[in-house]
């Protein structure tokens, strides 16, 4: 395969306000849409193609609400039919086990925390026939004899594959933790979906092993084990029986990420050779070494691949990616001729997504178009006829002339760093009126914050009037390692400090009032809310939370949280600080100790179920700031954890969050 590489030098900001509707800040529209209109289910979601693309899959939304799953015919074309459904449940994941068969996983409706018996795994007909539950979320194996009795797996297995090989059987892997509950290795298995009968593929795995990587032929041929703050990567020889460490490294600042085992035993990982970025390379686990050219790269964006192997082939045909927005890169020469038709019929600036199972061979592939300004509408391909068929948009409620665009920008941190900034600019808005603006600051800290796609809460907010700033700061992950390793220990600090200088520039181009700007997160993104009227007193004129970080040493103490003694062994310590040797400056970065320095209005949200970001983080800062007279409103969601699971307690918030936002921008300072 020939090196790919992606650039990407146009200038967003010129095309967008070339583009955008110039009307006065406040007029023109009339009511924004509805709050609902950003927080509902989709009606379509998931949309699957059976492996010979004779058959759909789909989740669609029942009256009272619920995802169900429905299947469709495709040659010929013809009604959606529901095959499962709950009256107090969503399904959420499907996928074809054969031609004939799928399997499905199942969640309680607007629960945070799954409750016994509450959610399962679950295998059924494409007619709705022979049924059969094989995975049952329940914690209590003294209460499940029948259960035990029909083979249904319990709690701790999850699904892992499909495999279209004619056996029904897909791949299920089990989570094992110690004593105290942290994760200790992670095992694999062949589950069939017909007779719950389950074979080990296990057998001789290394101590402390995560995930597991098959060849063609379903048998495990590479694994990556983790402990003590070291990943150890091992391969093992087709029909041999023992396992080979092939690499060892600390997994934070070097080494790479196994991708998949194609076929032949072609070993493909990502890693950072000739680049800040991550790149695709090949691996030879022989020689225990990375081939020096990238097959593909992409220019300012690390690659983190999803496959799209021909499930009946096994061979890789292609990848998707997120570079500024989603995209494609495919091998196989006629699924490239396929997308660059398809992209000349749908509308210029979509990412249209290919969804195939036997790529190759396939009739029928359904595609996926999205847009900043369309959260998404369903097509199905025709190869034998060469024609494009519309299935229906995801929220038909949305209208797409009525979103706002989206652009990106590279703007110069104060010590030159390049921060990527998303903008999200409202429509009914002059694109040289300087209005007010939200900065909103995304969880993680290190992942990938955003893109160009549609967002949800970026366009509500600024369907509510505001310009929206999303700042990708250091220490997000997807921007090249240099990126990522500015932000350790820089919370409270410089990565603060990229969000005002990302209101600053935004000022400097007369896109926001300088003098009207909230910022507003969840998680970490909360976290960095309340520091913000704390490290730049001046820049915010009120800040919004949900489930954000208050004391940054309690995510240390704090024993009921689902971070893992590894991680704040080995990874917060690098990445935040230790608690130990750098605590004055662990408690000079926490909103909980410095609260009686804030002097804006804050709004605080927070789920009572959260174990990432426990409520007790919520409450201690309440506590303080209200004996220090700081002025802020408080929400709690009794059966909400680290986000929001229920429609109606997220339109909850929204509501809340815009006039809170009303109150405190809209009026001159």
């Amino acid at each position: 395969m020939p090196t790919t590489v992606w650039n990407f030098t146009k200038n967003w900001l010129a095309i967008a306000l070339s583009a955008t509707v110039t009307l006065g800040f406040g007029s023109g529209f009339g009511a924004p849409p509805p709050i609902e209109h950003f927080t509902k289910h989709p009606i379509i979601d998931n949309v699957v193609v059976s492996p010979s693309g004779h058959r759909m899959a789909l989740l669609l939304i029942s009256p009272a609400g619920r995802q169900r799953l429905a299947v469709m015919s495709l040659d010929p074309i013809g009604e959606a039919r529901i095959i499962g459904g709950f009256a107090d449940a969503d399904i959420r994941t499907v996928r074809w086990v054969s031609d004939d068969r799928l399997v499905y996983e199942a969640y309680e409706a607007d629960a945070a925390v799954i409750r016994e018996g509450k959610a399962g795994t679950f295998a059924v007909n494409f007619d709705g026939s022979e049924s059969r539950q094989l995975i049952a979320w329940v914690h209590a194996m003294n209460e499940t004899a029948s259960a035990i009795r029909s083979r249904i797996l319990p709690y701790g297995w999850f699904l892992g594959g499909t495999i279209d090989d004619a056996s029904n059987e897909v791949f299920v892997y089990r989570r094992v933790n110690d004593s105290g509950g942290d994760l200790k290795h992670v095992q694999l298995a062949r589950l069939n979906t017909s007779t719950g009968r389950l074979k080990n593929l296990s057998y001789g795995m290394p101590e402390g092993t995560r995930a597991w990587y098959v060849d063609e032929t379903h048998e495990p041929r590479l694994l990556a084990a983790y402990g003590g703050g070291r990943e150890k990567i091992h391969w093992r020889a087709r029909g041999s029986e023992t396992w080979t460490e092939v690499a060892d490294f600390d997994p934070l600042v070097e080494g790479f990420r196994p991708w998949i085992v194609d076929r032949g035993g072609e070993v493909f990982v990502t890693a950072r050779l000739q680049s800040d970025s991550t790149g695709l390379y090949k691996f030879d686990p022989i020689a225990k070494r990375l081939d020096p050219e990238p097959l593909v790269l992409v220019a300012g964006f690390d690659l983190n691949p999803r496959a799209e192997v021909d499930s009946k082939t096994k061979l890789l045909v292609g990848l998707h990616f997120k570079a500024d927005r989603p995209m494609s890169h495919w091998f196989d020469d006629k699924l490239g001729r396929i997308q660059r038709g398809i992209d000349a019929a749908l509308p210029a600036g979509r990412s249209n997504r290919l969804y195939c199972g036997r790529c190759e061979s396939s009739r029928f592939i359904v595609i996926r178009s999205s847009s900043d300004r369309q959260p998404g509408e369903y097509f199905l391909f025709d190869r034998n006829k060469s024609s494009l068929q519309q299935i229906g948009p995801s929220r038909p409620w949305i209208e797409e002339s009525a979103q706002s665009r989206r652009t990106l920008h590279r703007v110069a941190a104060r010590d030159g760093l390049s921060i990527p900034v998303y903008v999200t600019h409202p429509t009914a808005t002059a694109p040289d009126k300087p209005i007010p603006a939200v900065v909103l600051v995304h969880g993680g800290p290190w992942v990938r914050g955003s893109d160009l796609s549609w967002e949800a809460e970026a366009q509500f907010l600024a369907s509510r009037g505001y310009r929206v700033l999303q700042p990708e700061f250091r220490g997000s992950e997807g921007y090249g390692f240099r990126h990522f390793k500015a932000g350790w220990k820089e919370w409270g600090r410089a990565m603060q400090d990229d969000l005002v200088d990302s209101v600053q520039w935004a000022a400097k181009q007369g896109l926001i009032d300088p003098k009207r700007v909230c910022i507003v997160g969840g998680s970490y993104g909360g976290y960095a809310a309340l520091m913000g009227p704390i490290s730049h007193p001046d820049t915010y004129r009120c800040a919004a939370s949900f489930a954000g970080v208050t004391d940054i040493q309690l995510m240390y103490d704090i024993s009921w949280s689902d971070l893992s003694e590894d991680h704040r062994r080995y990874g917060m310590p690098v990445l935040i600080g230790d608690p130990v040797k750098d605590a004055e400056r662990l408690d000079a970065a926490s909103p909980l100790k410095r609260v009686a320095e804030i002097k804006v209005p804050l709004f605080l949200a927070h789920g009572a179920a959260d174990r990432r970001v426990p409520i007790e983080h919520a409450r201690k800062f309440v506590d303080a700031a209200k004996r220090a007279r700081v002025d802020v409103e408080t929400q709690y969601y009794s059966d909400e954890g680290h986000g929001f699971s229920n429609p109606a307690n997220h339109a909850d918030f929204f509501g809340r969050l815009e006039r809170f936002l009303e109150k405190s921008l809209k009026t001159p300072p």
